[in-house]
């Protein structure tokens, strides 16, 4: 066996100036070629242009598209709505890392800002009080969490920034469905609001020089996350389906579990996610869904607002998932909403009689002890926080 390195991104800028659309569309024709011929990848790059360029146009027609996926570029989104980073985070075929609302201050306007400061005071308060002599939760920990739930007052139009990385088809697939999506005709409430971003950010991929009108998605595909109706029925196998409410925030961690599915519908039912440290507080709860109406009165959507959630996926995938997420250093609404489809999910295996899911229910039956640690996962920094161990923290 030989390997033998052909390709390698990079961050070098001088590299990236003499690259180009043409470049990648040969790569993808030599690679094509790899199909077809007895000859070596040192034999290829050296035949002739125009077989080559023949060779890329035909794919392009034929919709063997595989080929053009070999190449990849790396982009740096700035100025970027939340919400339409988390239709690109929705497709499967990707890299990215983005700036956190978790551990960052945002940058939303100028309203949302003042509610912002205004609760991160107040949870920064409501932690110390729930949990005195904690020492998990030293100040710097107690300000990060702090922000972590005032973010859910930012609207899902605040400008991010990310860097997102995909395949020459993947990005041409994107350009696609921004298209689409442009020609889309049911007014759907969250579809419309996005409409100018993605205009804006189709024609900034127009000139990048990367997009070719003959790499299109012949599939009638276009972007998952958003659904008129999601409601699907439950199963729970070898594979699994379930539905539950989330918030925008939420729903952007689920995402990055990329071996699972996600799609969203907006309620007909507004409401909003309201953290569990100042849920028993009366008057804490009304100042928090006053000043969530008093945004949303201003035709703003906020981060809070729960959104109906479909999920499927295999139960392997799903376990990866709970190894990550049943832990007191994981966003707190995804940790419960782990274990509560952990639960249903064993509940459903239990009434199950096929006796070849029972290896499964095993399985999740060994996760289901508390945080991921309890459960054989080898912890490099134990957190010894005894509420996040077993999952009753505030939080």
């Amino acid at each position: 066996m030989k390997v033998k390195v052909i390709a390698v991104t990079t961050a070098d800028q001088k590299v990236i100036e003499k690259e180009n659309k043409k470049n990648l569309e040969l790569m993808s024709g030599y690679s094509a070629n790899i199909c077809y011929t007895q000859k070596d990848w040192e034999e290829i790059v050296k035949e002739d242009l125009e077989k080559t360029e023949n060779r890329i146009i035909g794919n392009m027609q034929n919709n063997h598209h595989s080929v053009f996926g070999h190449g990849h570029i790396s982009l740096y989104l700035t100025g970027i709505p939340k919400l339409l980073a988390m239709f690109l985070n929705n497709e499967h075929e990707y890299n990215t890392s983005e700036k956190s609302a978790r551990y960052t201050k945002m940058m939303p306007s100028e309203e949302e800002l003042k509610i912002y400061e205004k609760w991160v005071i107040i949870l920064e308060e409501q932690i110390k009080k729930t949990y005195p002599n904690e020492k998990y939760l030293n100040d710097k920990r107690i300000h990060k969490l702090a922000m972590e739930n005032a973010r859910y007052f930012i609207s899902i139009l605040t400008p991010t920034k990310m860097e997102y990385t995909t395949s020459f088809r993947q990005l041409n697939y994107i350009h696609h469905f921004c298209l689409k999506l442009l020609e889309d005709k049911s007014n759907n409430i969250l579809i419309e609001l996005l409409k100018p971003s993605v205009e804006e950010f189709a024609y900034n991929l127009e000139k990048t020089g990367y997009i070719t009108t003959d790499l299109k998605d012949y599939r009638n595909r276009s972007f998952s996350l958003i659904k008129d109706n999601n409601d699907y029925p439950e199963y729970f196998g070898r594979c699994y389906s379930t539905n539950y409410l989330a918030s925008f925030a939420e729903v952007a961690q689920q995402q990055r579990h990329r071996t699972l599915d996600y799609s969203i519908s907006y309620p007909k039912l507004i409401n909003y996610y309201i953290p569990p440290i100042i849920e028993e507080n009366e008057e804490l709860k009304k100042s928090w869904f006053n000043d969530m109406y008093c945004l949303q009165s201003k035709k703003m959507i906020p981060q809070a607002t729960l959104v109906n959630v479909n999920e499927t996926g295999k139960y392997e995938d799903f376990i990866l998932k709970l190894q990550e997420r049943l832990c007191t250093a994981a966003q707190l609404e995804i940790t419960v909403q782990c274990k509560k489809t952990l639960e249903k999910y064993i509940a459903s295996l239990r009434q199950e009689k096929d006796m070849r899911l029972q290896n499964i229910l095993t399985e999740l039956e060994n996760m289901n002890k508390g945080a991921r640690c309890l459960s054989g996962y080898n912890c490099t920094e134990p957190c010894q926080f005894k509420e996040g161990i077993n999952l009753t923290r505030k939080i």
